[in-house]
């Protein structure tokens, strides 16, 4: 064998392999190519075709039946976007009903596989040995340990998009608030874990070599400039990060859930060093400013039109106790779209003579189907504020005056998607249980007005839904606030063909509980009198009708494209040649550079509050009309308007709690049993002709205490029935 043609023969072998490299990088730039010009291809074809009868004869059809959608819809009313709706199923995984739905599964797994190529980009390009980074690549096993600060700058930016109420973002997967609170603390887990060992790979490195004390503390006499020879850029470059990091290690601290639930000032105030925490990053890395800036300036405009909002007293039409431990509240809002809520929505409350500073969130129990002008929160007696609440109600009632109240809302995902099925399988427990009232109470609303519930007039006024509602409490008078809605039931389902109703009483009552007169004039609304409002003039904006800011979801949304707009421009002016502050040979005003644009994000925030504050401001003035005797007038009055009444309940024979138990068979001592529960509803399901609505699964809605939805009891009585029959959706409502 000739060994000097070897050469030859190894060159050719390399030019071989090169071009075969180049070959298939081409071939996959011109599949990519056809990819987009296909997906462009597909979006014009979308836009056209959909204003075709091809599209609403033929092709809506082939669709509907892909997604579940509803394929004859004889209420003339939407259901809901199909593919939306099955976004919150829970897929049966190995027999079982997974503990996330479609959406959730999708979301988690964006946020796996953002993290495994984050780090795998950052393993290439700063620790495989390549060609380009021979002389920068870092070594050792530390180094292993320095690349999750991209980790952590990744996970960082999608940090307050789970905390972001009414985001878009969210709602695209049908994430709700209160369901996103969860990936929020695992987002809060991972950013500071992956900070923590990116430092910790440094100290590391820094301890073997000697020079960690150079390296980690700053210095006051140096020149700071990124090319000066043996500057100090690098000790302030990780100081900076070492402040971020000091932060972050205070949020976690404090967000530990036992801290968190008997400190909750603690959590809430350290929570506001986030500010500080995200500064101090941006300057130990301006890129982060990209990264993080549109959640950021997303938070910042939600927040900031929050805060706006919550700045007006809400007029009180009720603020009653129903039991020792449970307060109802009954609140005023805008009859108009502003003031319109969706069933299973939330809202904060801030009640300014118990703290001015506190906000707490409460499920309405109520829909705005049944009342155009109000809605209902239900206070159970829980931890101090809600106790001191009760108490403040008690005192409001004995001096014949209504509270303060304070709104912020709503938040939130809808159940109405109920709608859309068949038949439905609601499960309560205690006060957990108000997101459930509210949707019977919009089942019964639309059956009374004669909307969306039948296909015909010898149907009216009667259900169209078929209903199993299973309930079980501790406080008898949580059965009494429903009674109205299921005397009402019954009567829209006089042959009881479409409703299984089912009450567990846990504990036991004494006689003298049991023989407790029933409250009709409560129920009746007849405690929401006119109350006059009393003030000092002067002192504060009059109570008024709730209402959202801006009005309209479509204003909302433009502030925030307008406030992320001039966000962007704003840090493309700071960075803009090099950097409009330590350009000109000013490099060492780089961390005032890196500060500004920090800023430009808050500063955005505050704008929109402004904006908010003012068009609010200006709407609340003019809608109140002073008095001619103002000076005369210590205080002024404002008359709150009572609600309307309900439904008729006197006369149905049940006068006292014991009678109340009697008439709707109470099981007592006992919880329900999930299997039997869903057997029922599967066997009212296949028993009754199909109404039409579209969904052949039944959905079952789970709100209650946590230990409910701890054991997972609902999921296991699906799963020995079967998961295929069933949609479950469980409320989550740990904030």
């Amino acid at each position: 064998m000739d060994y000097r043609k070897a050469p030859e023969h190894q060159a050719d072998s390399a030019r071989a392999q090169n071009t075969t490299v180049v070959v298939i990088l081409n071939s996959v730039a011109i599949a990519a190519q056809l990819m987009i010009l296909g997906a462009i291809g597909l979006y014009v074809f979308g836009q056209i075709v959909y204003f075709t009868p091809f599209y609403h004869d033929e092709f809506c059809h082939v669709l509907s039946k892909a997604w579940g959608r509803p394929v004859k819809n004889t209420t003339g009313k939407t259901v809901g976007q199909p593919e939306i709706i099955r976004l919150r199923r829970k897929p049966q995984v190995l027999g079982k009903v997974s503990r996330w739905s479609y959406a959730e599964w999708l979301f988690v797994g964006m946020l796996v596989t953002g993290n495994v190529l984050v780090y795998h980009w950052g393993y290439t390009r700063r620790i495989k040995p390549t060609k380009t980074n021979a002389s920068t690549r870092k070594r050792g096993p530390s180094a292993y340990l320095q690349i999750m600060g991209l980790n952590s700058m990744f996970n960082m930016s999608f940090l307050l998009l789970p905390v972001t109420r009414n985001s878009v973002w969210m709602e695209l997967f049908n994430i709700s608030y209160a369901n996103g609170v969860k990936y929020h603390r695992w987002l809060g887990v991972l950013t500071v874990l992956t900070a923590l060992l990116h430092s910790v790979g440094y100290f590391w490195l820094w301890i073997r070599q000697g020079i960690w004390l150079k390296r980690a503390l700053p210095c006051f006499h140096c020149d700071v400039s990124p090319h000066a020879y043996g500057s100090g850029y690098e000790q302030w470059f990780n100081v900076f990060g070492e402040i971020a990091l000091f932060f972050l290690l205070a949020i976690a601290g404090t967000s530990i859930p036992y801290v968190r639930r008997k400190l909750f000032n603690v959590f809430y105030y350290t929570h506001q060093l986030f500010v500080l925490a995200l500064v101090f990053s941006i300057m130990h890395w301006s890129p982060i400013v990209w990264w993080c800036l549109p959640s950021v300036v997303i938070y910042c405009v939600e927040r900031a039109m929050s805060s706006a909002n919550a700045r007006s007293p809400v007029q009180t039409q009720e603020f009653t106790i129903i039991s020792k431990e449970v307060a109802k509240i009954v609140l005023h809002r805008s009859p108009g779209p502003a003031g319109h809520h969706h069933v299973g929505q939330f809202v904060y409350l801030n009640v300014p003579s118990i703290s001015k500073l506190q906000w707490h969130a409460f499920t309405v129990a109520s829909s705005a189907q049944a009342d155009p002008s109000s809605f209902t929160v239900l206070v159970k007696a829980l931890g101090d504020w809600t106790t001191d609440l009760v108490a403040y109600a008690e005192a409001c009632k004995e001096s014949h005056v209504l509270p303060t109240i304070c709104v912020d809302g709503f938040y939130g995902a809808s159940l109405e998607v109920y709608r859309g099925y068949e038949t439905v399988c609601l499960v309560g427990g205690g006060i957990g249980a108000t997101p459930i009232f509210a949707i019977l109470e919009d089942l019964v609303a639309r059956a009374s007005t004669d909307e969306g519930q039948y296909t015909d007039a010898s149907t009216a006024g009667r259900l169209r839904q078929r209903v199993v509602f299973a309930f079980s409490f501790r406080e008898i008078e949580l059965l009494e606030e429903i009674l109205p809605v299921l005397l009402r039931l019954e009567e829209l389902d006089p042959d009881r063909q479409h409703v299984r109703l089912f009450f567990y009483l846990t504990c036991s009552h004494s006689d003298a509980q049991l023989n407790q007169a029933i409250n009709y004039d409560r129920l009746e609304g007849k405690l929401a009198t006119p109350t006059t409002y009393a003030f000092k003039a002067g002192a504060s904006v009059p109570p008024t009708a709730f209402a959202r800011p801006l009005r309209s979801r479509t204003a909302q949304v433009a502030v925030t494209v307008v406030a992320v707009t001039m966000a962007v421009a704003i840090t493309l002016f700071l960075e803009h040649a090099d950097g409009k502050i330590k350009r000109n040979g000013r490099d060492c005003l780089w961390p005032l550079q890196q500060f500004a644009e920090s800023a430009a994000l808050f500063g955005v925030g505050v704008a929109v509050f402004g904006f908010v504050w003012l068009e609010r401001r200006i709407r609340d003035r003019a809608a109140f009309v002073k008095r001619d005797d103002d000076a005369l007038q210590p205080y002024d009055i404002v008359e709150t308007p009572g609600a309307r009444l309900r439904f008729s309940v006197r006369g149905c024979g049940v006068r006292t709690f014991r009678d109340l138990l009697h008439r709707f068979r109470v099981t007592v001592g006992e919880r329900p049993d999930p299997q039997r529960l869903m057997r029922e509803a599967l066997l009212l399901h296949e028993e009754s002709p199909a109404l039409s609505l579209g969904h052949a699964r039944i959905g079952v809605f789970v709100s209650g205490p946590d230990a409910m939805k701890r054991e997972r009891e609902v999921e296991r009585g699906i799963s020995g029935i079967g998961p295929h029959h069933f949609d479950l959706h469980v409320e989550e409502f740990n904030l």
